[in-house]
């Protein structure tokens, strides 16, 4: 037989008190005063398994031993008492110290709010790094203390601080709700080629916000009014950006986007817009001629001011004309028919 009767106050071992402890209990608990002994057989239990079980039961005082080795079951208000009292003191005091750092952070917080409000103003020269990983809670912090009125998004692609301007994107309706406009110029191949960009712009149009698309971007940026800009952190990590405040910088920044805005269509713009060029020779021409050259599709698309997906399927088209084995070989064999 086990030995201890030594009780037990972890709350984990509760978690291992299973079917068989109940029956066992029950039994002991009909019976008042049982031989251990006894139990493993009338139960129709192995001794290994009886063992264990009883050990769970002992560690919990759920039963005990008298004078004479008799199992005799115990109180389990008195258990209760010994296991769930600690742990309710334990919840009290996690609880005051949870209220001690909130009202610590609540005061930091409103030392920061000052803070921000001093340098958030236009004309401020800062610039500085943001860790990778931080980005998205910077940017909606921003939005929410700054009185920002318009986000603006250059998207070049999701690697590295493109999947930031997914995160962007996918707060739209929250932003909309605030009443943030967002606008934002997709490159064509990130809409074509990248399914949780898509999908984001997706949402974010639905939520209200003004998405276009253009055949290249010049890179990722994010510019809230006349805030503050968010661009990738040259030579840093992928996730990593640099937030720019210097009222010469953010003009041009912002000029970059009007730019590559004037220049934008809508989604389904660009699809009729790709309709067209299918049945265009002089695309096809300057398709060629850059496979030829070895470009690769999102080059070549970009150079002829098309979708990646339109202009793989004129590829395809191609290649299938003249029995190529390769894009390449579809350009020379092409070309050499001109």
């Amino acid at each position: 037989m086990p030995g201890a009767e030594r009780g037990h106050s972890d709350p984990r071992v509760i978690s291992t008190l299973d079917d068989i402890s109940w029956v066992v209990y029950r039994w002991v608990l009909d019976r008042g005063r049982t031989e251990v002994d006894a139990i493993p057989e009338q139960l129709g239990l192995s001794v290994p398994l009886f063992n264990q079980c009883l050990e769970r039961l002992l560690r919990l005082r759920l039963l005990h031993t008298d004078g004479k080795g008799r199992l005799v079951a115990g109180r389990p208000d008195a258990v209760a008492a010994n296991i769930v009292g600690p742990l309710e003191k334990q919840i009290v005091e996690f609880r005051d110290e949870a209220d001690r750092l909130n009202d610590d952070f609540r005061r930091l917080m409103s030392m920061y709010r000052r803070h921000r409000k001093r340098h958030m103003r236009r004309g401020s020269d800062t610039i500085g790094m943001i860790p990778e990983g931080v980005g998205i809670n910077l940017l909606v912090s921003e939005i929410a203390e700054g009185s920002v009125r318009e986000v603006l998004l250059l998207h070049a692609g999701t690697e590295g601080f493109g999947g930031l301007l997914n995160q962007v994107l996918a707060e739209t309706p929250s932003l909309s709700k605030r009443g943030v406009r967002v606008r934002a110029v997709c490159a064509a191949e990130v809409l074509d080629d990248d399914w949780a960009a898509r999908r984001c712009a997706s949402t974010a149009a639905r939520a209200g916000a003004q998405v276009r698309v253009v055949p290249q971007v010049a890179g990722p940026l994010v510019v809230l009014d006349e805030h503050a800009a968010f661009i990738p952190a040259a030579g840093g990590r992928a996730g990593s950006a640099v937030v720019v405040r210097q009222t010469t910088v953010l003009d041009m920044l912002r000029g970059a986007f009007e730019q590559h805005w004037s220049e934008a269509v809508s989604p389904a713009e660009q699809a009729e817009l790709d309709a067209e060029a299918l049945t265009g020779d002089e695309v096809k021409r300057r398709i060629l001629h850059l496979l030829v050259q070895g470009a690769r599709d999102g080059v070549i698309a970009r150079r002829v001011g098309i979708s990646v997906r339109t202009c793989r399927r004129h590829i395809a088209e191609l290649v299938e004309q003249v029995g190529a084995e390769s894009r390449l070989q579809a350009g020379f064999l092409m070309a050499g028919r001109d």
